[in-house]
């Protein structure tokens, strides 16, 4: 069975539980809101599945989330949606480019380096955007996003469809380009990899460059879908992106994952949030679930490559 199922078999095992627990979550509107959320996430979570294949990690995630939403508000006023939009789509590009030449030629590791452009980006969200002047959201990002349509009688958000087509077009550039492969090769065998002559600096700092542009392109998802900002909108999408990647089946030394993947182990984790909310335990012990889910794959990979 390929390794992106079992999060789907998980997810189906946990729906069911759900279930049994409160009959009315075993239904389709129940699975469209799981899988909404998920998506969210998901997409969040695309950029770091790159970052963790070439053997590194993206923690500047959350904030790379809030500065691109921002910059897109701000923007939008004097260049209009699409200048806002390439303005945040740049931005997003050199937190990642600063992040991939930091780690891949000053030889940082991606964790030192990441959590501490995250915490520089706090300090600029903090100091350079007026949330009460950041109200004007366009009608066309919104229906991109949160416009719901009808199929077969189904109410969805316009965010799920959209995901998947991201989803798919990141999958086909892992799977079917030079690039892609040799993202694989840098992150199971770096030396291998330069002694095959791949240019192992520009891979690693390309990996990074996606991880920011992706979680930029979730940042201005994020606006459309929920109509607001702030500084600390990405702040559940620390933890969150890093689970979703590891029980999405990649590997956290490295060298595996798929954004297919990705998207099962968001869905697992949609499905745990809903499981908290209906036990009413609140968001902080859903973060607790996904810290603890982290450090268990953390520790089974450990033990696996200590075997």
């Amino acid at each position: 069975m390929p390794r992106s199922a079992w999060p789907l078999l998980v997810f189906v095992a946990l729906f069911l539980i759900g279930g049994l627990i409160r009959p009315g979550l075993l239904s389709i509107d129940s699975l469209i809101g799981t899988a909404t959320f998920a998506m969210i996430l998901a997409i969040a979570s695309f950029g770091q599945t790159a970052a963790v294949i070439q053997g590194g990690v993206d923690l500047s995630v959350p904030n790379t989330i809030a500065f691109s939403a921002l910059t897109f508000l701000t923007l939008i006023g004097p260049l209009g949606p699409l200048g806002g939009l390439i303005g945040a789509l740049l931005g997003g590009l050199a937190i990642g480019l600063m992040n991939g030449v930091i780690v891949a030629k000053l030889g940082l590791t991606p964790i030192v380096t990441t959590i501490a452009m995250n915490g520089l980006l706090f300090g600029v969200l903090l100091l350079t955007f007026k949330n009460s002047e950041l109200t004007v959201i366009p009608h066309l990002l919104t229906q991109l996003t949160a416009t719901k349509f009808s199929l077969f009688g189904v109410k969805i958000a316009a965010v799920l469809p959209l995901g998947l087509l991201l989803m798919i077009v990141l999958q086909l550039i892992l799977s079917y380009t030079g690039w892609g492969r040799s993202l694989f090769l840098v992150g199971s065998a770096p030396e291998a990899a330069k002694l095959a002559g791949q240019p192992v600096d520009r891979i690693r700092i390309a990996g990074y460059a996606l991880s920011s542009v992706i979680a930029a392109i979730a940042g201005i998802v994020l606006v459309g879908f929920y109509a607001q900002a702030s500084a600390t909108m990405g702040a559940d999408y620390l933890l969150g992106s890093v689970a979703a990647v590891l029980v999405g089946g990649a590997s956290i030394a490295g060298g595996r994952g798929s954004m297919v993947g990705t998207f099962g182990g968001a869905l697992v984790l949609g499905q745990v949030a809903t499981l908290v909310a209906v036990a009413n335990l609140g968001s902080n012990i859903q973060q607790l679930i996904y810290g603890a889910i982290v450090l268990v794959v953390i520790a089974l990979y450990s033990r696996r490559a200590r075997d």
